[in-house]
Formats: C-alpha cells, sequence, structure tokens
C-alpha cells in the first residue's frame, strides 16, 4: 500500500486542499430520493425527499453513501443521486478573521502565484477528462451500431449450430405420450448425434472464436476503459477531480492491462473448450439491477455481497426449476425488465421434454414444475429443451435446486444490453472472470473429481 501513500502525499503537494472535496457542503437531489437511517438499501426509510432537495453533506463514506446532517440528525442517502452546489463556510470569529487578513497579506504575492498554477492544472484536467468522456460516448455509440450489423452472419450461424446439432427438434415441440416410444427415441437419438458432433466441430469452432475472443474481449475492454474514464468507486476517483487524477495510472494498470489481459487469456481458453463441449450463444431477460449483479465481479468495484456475481432462480419455472434462457433475443425480451444478458451457454446433456416420460411433460406450463428437473437430474440431464406452445417459441431450462447454479462456468456472460434505451448497459468494474474467479476454479476441481452440486 506504499505506492498509495506516494501518489496521495505527491497529489496534495501539487494541487494542495482547494482542488479535494470539502465538507460540509450543500447538495442537491437529482431525483426523488430515500433519506435512510444508516448506509445501506437495507435501512429504514426515514422519509423521500423530491427532486431539486437541498441537503447539507457532511462526510463521505464507501460505497457510495454520503451522510448528512437531516434537520438536526444523522442521515444517509445514496451519493449518486446528489449533485454538488457549494461548500458551506463558516462564520469566522474576529480573532480568526484578523489573524487571516495578516496571513493573506503576508502571503499575497507567492498565493497568487500557487493560486496561477493550481488553476492552470485544475483546467488541463477538466479538458483532458471532457475529452476522455466524450470519446468514450461516442465509441460506445459506435460499438453498438457497428456490432449489430457485423454480428448478423454470426448470429446465424449460431442459430444455423443450433438446428443442425438436432434437426429432429421440430419434429417433437409435443409429447407423443407413449412412455415406451420416448425412451427409444432419447437412446436413438443420443446416438444420431455423434456424427453431427463430428461434421459440426468445424462451425463450433467459429462461433466460439467470435463470440468468446471478438464479442468477450471488445465488450470488456469497453467496460475497462469506463472504469478508466468515469470511475464507479469513490476509491478510484469517482467524486473528486484530484483523485481523478491522482488514481488514473492505477486504473489504467487495474483495468485495461491486468484484468483485460486475463480476459484475452481466458477467452482464448474458451475457445478450445466451446469448440470440444458445445456451446451456444443464448439470451436471458431480467431488470438492469439484476444484470449488474448477475454478471459483476464480486468485490472489484460497487457491488459486493453473497449475492454478487451468482445466477439466482426467479420465479414461474414452468419447464423446471433452473435458470431460463432462450435461443432468441425476442424470446427473452418477453421475460425483461429492460435488460438482456447476452452469454454464451455450455448446455450439458439436454432433456427434450418432446421425448419425456408423459407425467414430466404434463407438469410443464404450470408454475413451479419442479417435476423434470427431479426426473432429468436423476437421470443424468442438466438442462431441460421446451416448446412453449401456448407462445411458440423455444426455451431452455438448466435444472438448478440450490438457486446458485449447478457449475458457475456453463453461464459465461458475453455483454449486457439496455434494451429500453438501445444501448450498452456499463458493468461497474467489468464482469466477473470466466475463469480466473475463486468459484469457477472450485467448481472446476469439485465438476473435475466428481463431486456434482445438486
Amino acid at each position: 500500500m506504499h505506492y498509495r501513500k506516494l501518489l496521495l502525499i505527491f497529489t496534495l503537494l501539487i494541487f494542495v486542499l482547494p482542488l479535494s472535496a470539502q465538507l460540509p457542503a450543500w447538495y442537491q437531489s437529482t431525483t426523488r430520493l430515500n433519506i435512510r437511517t444508516y448506509p445501506s438499501t437495507n435501512a429504514r426509510i426515514i422519509t423521500t425527499v423530491p427532486q431539486h432537495t437541498r441537503l447539507k453533506v457532511v462526510e463521505h463514506y464507501d460505497a457510495g453513501w454520503d451522510k448528512l446532517d437531516y434537520q438536526g440528525r444523522s442521515a444517509y442517502a445514496s451519493r449518486r443521486y446528489l449533485s454538488f452546489v457549494e461548500v458551506i463556510e463558516p462564520t469566522p470569529s474576529s480573532s480568526s478573521q484578523f489573524s487571516s487578513s495578516r496571513s493573506s497579506k503576508s502571503l499575497s504575492d507567492s498565493g497568487w502565484s500557487w493560486l496561477w498554477i493550481i488553476v492552470g492544472s485544475s483546467l488541463v484536467i477538466i479538458v483532458l477528462r471532457a475529452v476522455l468522456m466524450i470519446g468514450l460516448g461516442l465509441f460506445s455509440g459506435f460499438v453498438f451500431k457497428i456490432y449489430w450489423l457485423v454480428s448478423l452472419p454470426f448470429y446465424c450461424l449460431n442459430a444455423l449450430q443450433r438446428f443442425l446439432s438436432k434437426p429432429w427438434r421440430i419434429f417433437f415441440r409435443t409429447n407423443s405420450g407413449s412412455d415406451s416410444r420416448n425412451e427409444d427415441y432419447r437412446t436413438f437419438f443420443e446416438y444420431a448425434k455423434i456424427p453431427l458432433y463430428i461434421l459440426l466441430t468445424p462451425l463450433r469452432f467459429i462461433n466460439a472464436v467470435y463470440y468468446n475472443l471478438f464479442v468477450h474481449c471488445l465488450f470488456e475492454a469497453f467496460y475497462y476503459l469506463c472504469e478508466v474514464i468515469v470511475p464507479e468507486h469513490s476509491k478510484e476517483g469517482a467524486d473528486n477531480l484530484a483523485e481523478w487524477f491522482l488514481w488514473l495510472p492505477v486504473r489504467i494498470i487495474k483495468y485495461p492491462m491486468f484484468h483485460w489481459t486475463l480476459t484475452v487469456i481466458e477467452s482464448a481458453i474458451w475457445v478450445i473448450i466451446d469448440t470440444i463441449f458445445p456451446a451456444l450463444t443464448l439470451f436471458h431477460g431480467t431488470d438492469s439491477s439484476a444484470s449488474a449483479s448477475i454478471t459483476c465481479s464480486p468485490n472489484r468495484n460497487v457491488i459486493s455481497g453473497w449475492y454478487a456475481g451468482l445466477w439466482k432462480v426467479g420465479t414461474g419455472n414452468y419447464a423446471g426449476n433452473g435458470i431460463y434462457f432462450a435461443p432468441s433475443r425476442s424470446t427473452a425480451g418477453h421475460y425483461s425488465s429492460g435488460s438482456l444478458i447476452v452469454a454464451r451457454v455450455t448446455l450439458g446433456k439436454v432433456l427434450d421434454l418432446g421425448m419425456a416420460p408423459w407425467h414430466i411433460y404434463c407438469q410443464c406450463g404450470y408454475p413451479n414444475a419442479f417435476g423434470p428437473t427431479d426426473w432429468g437430474l436423476k437421470n443424468g440431464y442438466v438442462t431441460g429443451e421446451w416448446w412453449r406452445g401456448d407462445r411458440k417459441w423455444w426455451e431452455y431450462c438448466m435444472y438448478d435446486w440450490k438457486n446458485r447454479y449447478n457449475y458457475s462456468f456453463r453461464i459465461r456472460p458475453l455483454f449486457v444490453l439496455d434494451i429500453s434505451n438501445e444501448s450498452i448497459q456499463r458493468i461497474p468494474g467489468g464482469m466477473a472472470h470466466w475463469l480466473f474467479r475463486d468459484i469457477v476454479i472450485k467448481d472446476i476441481i469439485n465438476y473435475l473429481g466428481g463431486t456434482h452440486l445438486r
């Protein structure tokens, strides 16, 4: 931690205190804002103030919270919804005024020199930051528009890989009702997949190279650039211009140089794995806060907690208890509340519910259909594929009993779409690593050792 102290001392010597945040200060709410008893979204709400309410901030807390002097009592509010107005100047006593006037007179010449240095340096930093932010905005719009144009052929290749891996799928949208016939179908088609698996190897490789190396690395680079230019965490310069400049070299080393290098390495490794173990690019609809929580790297930035970076079973579960994905963006959009996760998914052994036992198939279409999950896991299936007849679309249910997906490495997010604004949703700190992560390494060890999580 010595380098942190040295950088801080260096910055203070150059910019002194005028560039640092001064408290107490007046801030203004940018929207309707909850005032809470302590710094947590689980804390009791004292009141909700309207937009443009002036609030007295007395202290900055970690994890994006500010301490307020609200009606004579301590309270807390989220910093991201507060905008700086002005510093609250203390009322000086007569003696301090006299002392201050004498000091000002004796230091007037050198003070003005330092002032011009500070003002000039500040303007340079402000202009540099503004240019970088504008460039990032233009880059974001360019990437989003160009990506959909470039990705169209690969979207079709992904769909082709899915279709050719089981071309008989369309004939088993509904169940015949004969358990003996369905058992024969399941056995026969398991063998029929073998030559198709061999023939589709080049196609799997092409899709793996494009999605793992190009798409994943591109969007992770975007997320890391966001952290360099517009950091989310107060400890990395999110709330203070001097600290923004101070931590700029650290952010560059941490995000583009270190984490993006790990991203490229693990993406190359997963190209090989996806070529051997088939994976598809699928879609999962949810809301923006859930997307950020699911895909983030725990404790790397502002999002933390046991739930960060994990997939949790939602409600409904019409084709089994688990995590749901769709091969079509429009299908996942039906379940979305404004956000869409695009991910590489290793489905494993899939139970075609059109060939499942009749009593298992009959449970589908109703909430909390736990039967398919129970029967599937007991018979070696880790995913269910279901044709939802009332909606005319396909869905995948990745079976899960523990509200924590069986193996973390089987779902690997590529990026997150803000479909409400047709833009890329930012993930603070970047997404969790596909390979270089404790839970993934533990799951791989468990998998290779034959320890199953169901």
